[in-house]
């Protein structure tokens, strides 16, 4: 009786192609382009139907580089949602939202501006997930990429705000984005700074993507003009294509719950 129902079951499942439950992930990232980070795995998931949210905390006002013509302020900030948007386009995801504070949070103007503005993150963090009820969250490490500081309190106040609500650690799983030492990359500012680390025994999150995948990274490059020139764009393809292996690495936000009494 029970293998009748178990083939039953078969060819119900395989001649009405039962529903696909598409998984809903959400992305907190600092900048307008720091989905660059992870573009490939962005695409990745939204090309399999599920719903892809990219939620940028800072407007990157600040962010001149020599060969734009933007100065520093609105202006710049402005276009540089464009160029998200043109970005999330071409990933396949959804429109970016933005929660609107400047680069540094506010710090430039003083201490007070930072905490008045990071406060206020954690509010509109908040309400960005309750509103879209992500089966999983995306965001730098506490390594933050690069090391910017944007990218470090981006992932501090997301880990924060997961670990202070009840049940939301549960509810919510966490990835951060990580690198292996060996990655070969070609950053624009690569002067200053380059890509941060992990042991790759702590990347315990592997996911494969596709030539597919990594073409619309390709692509989304060319929509940051305000930030990459064209033989920016033409180095961190050629240092991409050097990895073969076609692996993105995370590492998951895990806690012991059981209560110790002894350092």
């Amino acid at each position: 009786m029970k293998s009748l129902i178990l083939l039953l079951f078969v060819f119900f499942a395989t001649s009405f192609n039962l529903p696909f439950k598409a998984k809903i992930i959400m992305a907190v990232l600092a900048h307008p382009d720091d989905e660059a980070a992870v573009a490939q795995i962005l695409a990745k998931y939204a090309s399999a139907k599920n719903k892809v949210y990219l939620v940028i905390a800072c407007d990157g006002r600040y962010g001149v580089e020599a060969h734009t013509l933007f100065p520093a302020g609105d202006s710049l900030a402005a276009e540089r949602q464009k160029e998200s948007q043109c970005a999330s386009k071409v990933l396949g995801i959804e429109p970016p939202i933005f929660l609107g504070l400047h680069d540094g949070m506010g710090i430039v103007s003083g201490l007070g501006e930072y905490f008045k503005q990071t406060k206020g993150l954690k509010e509109k963090l908040k309400s960005q997930i309750e509103n879209i009820n992500p089966d999983l969250i995306i965001t730098f490490g506490p390594d933050g990429d690069t090391g910017h500081p944007d990218h470090r309190a981006i992932s501090d106040i997301t880990t924060e705000v997961i670990l202070r609500e009840k049940g939301w650690y549960e509810k919510y799983p966490l990835y951060y984005i990580g690198w292996l030492r060996e990655k070969i990359v070609s950053i624009p500012q690569g002067n200053m700074t380059s890509l941060n680390y992990a042991d790759k025994e702590y990347l315990n999150v592997r996911i494969k993507y596709s030539v597919a995948d990594r073409q619309k990274l390709f692509e989304s490059l060319k929509c940051y003009r305000t930030q990459f020139t064209d033989a920016d764009v033409k180095d961190w393809v050629d240092a991409e294509l050097k990895d073969s292996s076609f692996t993105f690495y995370f590492r998951k936000l895990t806690t012991d719950l059981k209560v110790k009494r002894d350092l």
